[in-house]
């Protein structure tokens, strides 16, 4: 759909300009744009005659988005100046007052995937300042380096002048390296110690320390010697080390941003009536009795009454059903509705929003309780014992050598600090961590917590919800072999056609798809809850209920002519495409998957027979408490949780990792370790296996990282390294660890080991 219109609007260099770039998204839903009435009103009321806004965007991963954005602001009337920033995810508008309607450029552009919203996106304070510190350390460092490569090819005092310059620029710049670059591993190792954590930041704030401290040293003692010092492995240390703090964080940053930002219940805006007039208002200021207007793809935050005629509501977000259903005027609408319909109606609530159900599913996530998993055990039990053992070499060898004069002691400690930096956890380690990001993400897999691959290796277990997560939440002809004549096919299209029923969309792709001709004197009446309806010369033409249309038994869809059925047009809900191959290689690794939804039960135990499901790992007509307790009974240390609405909130909140497909919904993003984009289920089988794989090359890089230290140490305590000797081994092994962690990582990963089979049984529901 979304190459159709681009090749019908002339785009198609999106394509040369993406190369291979290209992820694939979910298609566009309707959606409500009251969050932008507000913005463009107060553009608006600014003096002058251009107006400017500023939005986040969704979506954009690669210059060719850049491009599509301003080529098509740039074919509207009165369109001025778009900048479009990719890193931020942030786009600047300009246009002259009265001349464009921003809000048809906004659904312009969001039929092609992306989405819009207010502008709340804001890096966070360790992105925004880990490249800055590496920009200047790594500035820094180059300088003094091209001093040190002076003295090192001869530079001596016998040159005073030239060698003072040399020596004191060196130490100012050094200086300022280990203020500004040193601060981090400062700050988390004071941190720490006020915690009573031996934090792996303490031997790499001691080893910047002591280095720097023994330069000085060298300096006061050798009459201005700066070719004694050790400022260039300084400098070298303390850049390498943001590196890797900044591989860590850059990823993870550039995920979250891809998305909008959530802002929970206050996101949420709903149009409230006073008088004649409407105000926008965010969702937490609905009280009882409050007017509200819903239009189509709105919200409704509060259970209200419909004080109009019959309605289409959607409660997918909430149940897990996936067609929209019909209310009368009267009836009470539940929180959390939408407006599936294609006009809007009136509501008046009947609670204040504190008392909605939507709060509690609308909190922002809390920590995880509980014991801690097995990787963060592993990491602290590392931790503590490198830094107990760093600390407790280096001053055994400070001992030792201390009769030999304290000059010679304070060498050998050095010497220790600076072979035993952990390089493998600062530099290979996330580098390691960031291919492997790297590479799902250009699968569709995109990591959004921190210990999220170190997680997923204790995941033994699968829980997915159905409506949205299996399926696509959407309809498809059960036979799309139709064996209509050409006027039976044209009057089904034009009945199907003026209906906004899912089932009828549906249908009406098939007609069309089938070379069926649109008649637009049609004179079609809609008779709610049954189907649509056109008399004709040739008799009276029915598209809905079987019973209703042509008589016959059952509530599948039929087409009848004068009470005679034609055809029977059965539907179902469209699954992933990949979804039975996927699930079954994931039962066959030793995985145990399950089926939670809100949906009913029947077409629960249908779709888990049809996905070749074992027996028991189905349940439907579940609340959203009722997912959080089974959830929880299966044991929260090795669940993943895949699901796409705010009813799976809860369930979120109790499994080891959980994530959702549904990026072009508020709030579950914002709660979920991860997201996916496409329709497939791919991405996360590869994610399982490529979290396995990087587990097992992280081992490899510790046990040769912990393999050099033990050589290193012992020439050391022997006496055999100097300090200058450990600097230049330093890098040397860092090299050699990159190089293998690389090579480990850059061919095929392996497939992922089979998980331990285990033996959960859902309880009852409580």
């Amino acid at each position: 759909m979304v190459h159709h219109l681009l090749h019908e609007q002339g785009l198609d260099r999106y394509y040369a300009l993406a190369g291979n770039q290209v992820n694939a998204v979910s298609l566009p839903v309707p959606r409500s744009h009251s969050w932008l009435e507000p913005l463009v009103e107060k553009a608006l009321a600014d003096e002058g005659p251009v107006c400017t806004l500023q939005l986040d965007v969704q979506g954009i991963h690669c210059a060719a988005c850049v491009w599509l954005m301003n080529e098509t602001f740039r074919r509207h009337p009165g369109a001025g100046d778009i900048t479009v920033n990719p890193t931020l995810g942030t786009v600047r508008v300009h246009w002259k007052k009265g001349e464009l309607e921003l809000e048809r450029w906004v659904k312009e552009v969001e039929a092609f995937g992306y989405q819009f919203g207010p502008a709340r996106k804001e890096g966070s304070k360790k992105s925004l300042d880990l490249p800055v510190r590496l920009g200047i350390s790594a500035a820094l460092a180059v300088n003094v380096m091209l001093f040190s490569v002076s003295f090192y090819f001869g530079l001596s005092p016998d040159d005073p002048e030239v060698f003072r310059l040399f020596t004191r620029l060196s130490f100012a710049l050094s200086t300022g390296t280990v203020l500004i670059g040193g601060w981090p591993f400062f700050q988390a190792a004071v941190r720490g110690l006020r915690s009573r954590v031996l934090h792996l930041d303490l031997p790499i704030a001691m080893g910047i320390v002591l280095v720097y401290g023994m330069s000085v040293v060298q300096l006061v003692t050798s009459s201005g010697r700066g070719d004694l010092a050790y400022f260039d492995t300084l400098n070298t240390f303390i850049t390498l080390m943001l590196l890797g703090r900044f591989l860590q964080e850059r990823m993870l940053e550039k995920n979250r941003r891809y998305l909008l930002e959530d802002d929970g219940a206050d996101g949420l805006l709903v149009r409230r009536v006073l008088g004649a007039r409407l105000e926008t208002v965010k969702a937490p200021k609905v009280v009882k009795d409050d007017v509200l207007l819903v239009a189509p793809g709105d919200l409704v935050p509060v259970e209200a009454v419909l004080l109009d005629l019959p309605a289409q509501i959607s409660t997918d977000w909430m149940t897990g059903e996936a067609a929209p259903r019909r209310v009368d005027r009267g009836a009470l609408i539940p929180a959390g509705s939408f407006n599936a319909g294609r006009v809007a109606f009136h509501v008046k609530s009947t609670q204040d929003f504190a008392d909605s159900s939507l709060v509690a599913l609308l909190r922002q996530p809390v920590p995880r309780a509980g014991p801690l998993a097995k990787h963060q055990q592993l990491w602290n039990a590392l931790a503590k014992r490198w830094v107990v053992t760093v600390l407790g070499v280096s001053s055994l060898g400070f001992l030792l050598w201390l009769p030999r004069g304290v000059d010679a002691a304070i060498n050998v400690a050095v010497s220790l600090l600076v072979i035993t930096c952990p390089c493998a956890i600062g530099i290979a380690i996330p580098l390691a961590y960031e291919l492997v990001q790297s590479r799902l993400r250009k699968g569709g897999f995109f990591v959004r917590a921190t210990d999220l691959l170190d997680r997923l290796t204790d995941v033994k277990q699968l829980v997915f919800d159905k409506t949205g997560t299996l399926t696509l939440g959407r309809l498809e002809l059960v036979d799309p072999q139709l064996h209509l004549d050409p006027v039976p096919l044209d009057v089904a299209y034009n009945l199907a056609v003026r209906s906004s029923h899912p089932v009828s969309a549906a249908l009406a792709k098939v007609f069309e798809a089938a070379g069926a001709k649109y008649d637009p004197s049609a004179n079609v009446e809609e008779v709610p809850g049954k189907g649509m309806e056109w008399k004709r010369a040739d008799g009276a033409w029915r598209l809905g209920r079987a019973d209703w249309s042509a008589g016959a038994r059952g509530r599948t869809t039929a087409l009848g002519h004068d009470g005679r059925q034609l055809a029977s047009l059965d539907t179902r809900e469209v699954l992933r495409p990949d979804a039975r191959v996927e699930l079954a290689k994931l039962a066959e690794q030793g995985y145990a998957v399950w089926l939670l939804s809100g949906d009913t039960p029947s077409r629960v135990e249908t779709l888990a027979h049809s996905l070749g499901l074992a027996p028991g790992r189905a349940l439907g007509g579940l609340s959203p408490e009722q997912k959080a307790a089974q959830v929880s009974s299966l044991g929260r240390h090795d669940v993943l949780y895949l699901g796409d609405g705010v009813n799976d909130a809860l369930a979120f909140e109790a499994a080891l990792a959980a994530g959702t497909p549904a990026i072009d919904r508020p709030v579950m993003p914002s709660k979920s370790d991860f997201f996916l984009v496409g329709e497939g289920l791919a991405p996360l089988h590869a994610a399982l296996g490529e979290a396995r794989h990087l587990r097992q090359v992280v081992r490899r890089v510790l046990g040769l990282s912990l393999a050099y230290n033990v050589v290193a140490i012992a020439f050391a305590l022997a006496g055999v390294m100097s300090p200058v000797a450990a600097a230049i081994s330093m890098p040397l092994s860092t090299l050699m660890l990159l190089l293998v962690t690389v090579s480990s990582l850059t061919t095929k990963a392996a497939r992922p080991a089979p998980a331990p089979l285990v033996d959960a049984r859902i309880g009852p529901s409580p």
